[in-house]
């Protein structure tokens, strides 16, 4: 194995420019591929086997208006009570019972639950359940559900949606807290490395095998159901062995030159002692990460694997040498 990634680093050495040119072809045509044929992620978390998914799927066998996923509208009389609205809130309810995936919506001045209500009668919470998980309903979803409640906004009651039916429709954006983290990373890898090239070199490449695997997990997607949250958590596993695995050899490709090695030579000797640590290293990693479907809890089986998917690309694009000074 050690002769075998040493003659590989030397010859990527050799021909630095074409593996280069090489990974931006990859990387490019996994993301067009990804842009025609890749799917979507999912929010749709189920545990199946579990005491509770059992408990719910005997209510919506046998007792259907009991069952369902939870969520509420809520409505606030911001002069007088809700109670004085009581026929705008009931038609409201009514347009929301009819919705598509609503399984009950219940008028809470129809109630004897003053649970409902608060105590000074300016707040009512009306519950509503779903057939489907509310998160997994998109921002589609939203435009079905704002006419619906229109009547009551209308009338000058302020209207939003509570518990899961206030997750439809929502998507976390990490660009920003990502965008962060990558410029702090570069910020410390100059502080050790007083060099801009040496510092850049683990991010880029960090940034381009992390964006690769990503791309092959978008087409994956179109097959199997992965959480929303798949790419977010495995961005962040992967951006951190990226670097680490990109420091590995820097250090080592830096260390032999100044003693004296020659580009090659020392591209090579660093792939077969820091690059073989890094296969045990992401092997371990990749290993223990798909552990996670021990849980039996299959969203969280699929967090493992896209981190796992991710870490590989990323192991992959470590046996690129860096073989400028």
């Amino acid at each position: 194995m050690h002769a075998f990634l040493e003659r590989l680093g030397r010859a990527a050495a050799r021909r630095h420019w074409s593996v280069i040119a090489g990974w931006l072809v990859i990387v490019v045509g996994l993301f067009v591929l990804r842009s025609a044929f890749g799917g979507t992620f999912v929010n749709n978390y189920t545990v199946p086997g579990s005491e509770s998914s059992a408990g719910l799927n005997i209510l919506n066998k046998d007792f259907a208006s009991a069952g369902g996923y939870s969520g509420s509208i809520v409505f606030h009389a911001k002069s007088g009570t809700v109670a004085e609205h009581a026929d705008v809130v009931k038609s409201t309810m009514d347009a929301v019972g009819k919705l598509p995936d609503v399984v009950t919506a219940v008028d809470p001045l129809t109630t004897s639950q003053s649970a409902y209500i608060s105590k000074d009668g300016t707040i009512a919470n009306a519950p509503v359940s779903f057939s489907v998980v509310p998160a997994s309903l998109d921002k589609s979803y939203v435009g079905k559900l704002d006419p619906a409640v229109q009547p009551a906004r209308a009338a000058g009651l302020q209207v939003e949606y509570g518990g899961g039916a206030g997750q439809i429709g929502k998507q976390a954006n990490d660009g920003q807290s990502e965008a962060i983290g990558l410029a702090l990373a570069l910020l410390l890898l100059f502080l050790m490395f007083r060099s801009v090239v040496a510092s850049g070199l683990p991010l880029v490449a960090a940034v381009f095998s992390v964006g690769g695997g990503l791309a092959i997990l978008g087409l994956l997607a179109a097959v199997k159901d992965f959480p929303v949250s798949a790419p977010t958590v495995a961005t962040l596993l992967g951006l951190g062995v990226a670097i680490d695995y990109g420091l590995f050899l820097v250090s080592r490709h830096r260390e032999q030159l100044d003693d004296g090695m020659d580009v090659e030579q020392s591209a090579g000797h660093a792939e077969s002692t820091s690059g073989a640590a890094i296969l045990v290293a992401g092997g371990t990693v990749v290993i223990a990460i798909l552990g996670l479907y021990v849980s039996g809890v299959p969203f969280v089986g699929a967090l493992g694997l896209s981190s796992a998917i991710v870490v590989a690309v990323t192991v992959l694009a470590a046996r690129s040498p860096y073989s400028r000074r």
